[in-house]
Formats: structure tokens, sequence, C-alpha cells
């Protein structure tokens, strides 16, 4: 089973069943049926985020319903940078994360799909190309500053999104290039820029 079917569009399928899934040098207890605790929720958020629990300040879990879905909303900060996870409690999918802060340029996030990719053996486009694997946050922030005519280093990163909605999965990515704020969403298995707001 590969990491980003568990992650990053992820989730843990039922054929982990119960007890321990393993994550890197983590472990993330599952209940009977492979449900997810707020424990569990919240490990998954930080090895996510690749932040670990003595960074993570301000954590804070809360049980909502969405959907018609039990899911945990997951937040916290690490050196003033906020992050936001909602995940499933029936199989541990991270719905949703964001990242909110002054400056996200050297941000780690989706640490379980950076992983998957570079353990690939095929070629990286191919593999993206395929449909059923997400781009990655970092390939979104090259689409949208190639698209800009910008480099990172010409840019103040501010929010970086990861969403389904309106039965699409997409990329948020949000920068300052001086005064002026623009945002990218793009779609997170094709690529495509999907809309642009310059203001």
């Amino acid at each position: 089973m590969k990491i980003k079917k568990m992650f990053t569009g992820r989730k843990m399928t039922g054929a982990i069943g119960a007890f321990f899934l393993f994550i890197g040098a983590g472990a993330v207890v599952l209940a009977a049926g492979g449900t997810v605790d707020a424990a569990g929720a919240e490990e998954l958020a930080l090895m996510d985020a690749g932040v670990s629990a003595e960074e993570a300040e301000r954590l804070r879990t809360e049980t909502e319903r969405e959907d018609g879905e039990n899911v945990y909303e997951v937040s916290f900060q690490v050196d003033g940078i906020e992050y936001e996870y909602l995940i499933r409690e029936a199989d541990g999918e991270i719905l949703e994360w964001e990242i909110d802060g002054r400056n996200v340029n050297d941000v780690v996030a989706e640490e379980s799909l950076r992983a998957d990719i570079d353990k690939s053996d095929g070629d990286k486009n191919e593999a993206q190309n395929d449909g059923d694997t997400l781009i990655g946050m970092e390939e979104a922030k090259n689409i949208a500053l190639s698209d800009e005519g910008v480099t990172e280093d010409e840019v103040v990163f501010s929010t970086l999104k990861y969403e389904k909605e309106h039965r699409r999965t997409v990329y948020k990515v949000e920068f300052y290039q001086g005064n002026r704020e623009v945002e990218y969403e793009i779609d997170a298995y094709s690529g495509d820029i999907l809309e642009v707001d310059r203001d």
C-alpha cells in the first residue's frame, strides 16, 4: 500500500483493519474497524506537517459533523504559523489542510506525499498525470509561480491550502509580490489552473 493512498487524498483503507498504521518512524493507533480517535487524528496531522508534538503549540482537536460524517478539526501553531487539518474519523483520510502565516515559504507540508514521490520508480510527470496521484503542494506552488512569471525569491507565500470543493480536489496558493496579493486555485490531480485572483 502506498503512502499517498493513506494521506494526501489520503485514507487508511480497511485492509489495515485495527491496531497500528506505521508511517515513516511513527505509528498511529487505530481503533477496531480502522477508525481514528482524537489522539490518532492529532498524530496524523503532525506527521503530515512534519512537526513533532513538542514543536506544536496550542494543539487543539475538536469533533465536528460535516457532510453527514464525523470529522476531527486539528489545529496547532509552530513558530507563529497556523496549521489546520480536517480528518475523517471513519478512516483517517485528511480531507483538508491549511497553513497560514506571514511567510510560509519554507514550511514543510505533505511529508507523506513527498516521501512517496521520491520513492517512485517511474517518471514523476507520468505518475502525476495518471489521474490517481496528487501533484503535491510544491508542484502547485511551481505552477502558480511559473504562470505569474516570478520566482520563489520574489514572493512571500501567505496561505497554502488543500481542500475538496464542488467535487474537485484543489490546492490554493496565496502569495504577495510586493504589495500585490495573488491567489491561485489549481486542480490537485491535473495541475490545471482553475482560477486566478489578483489584488
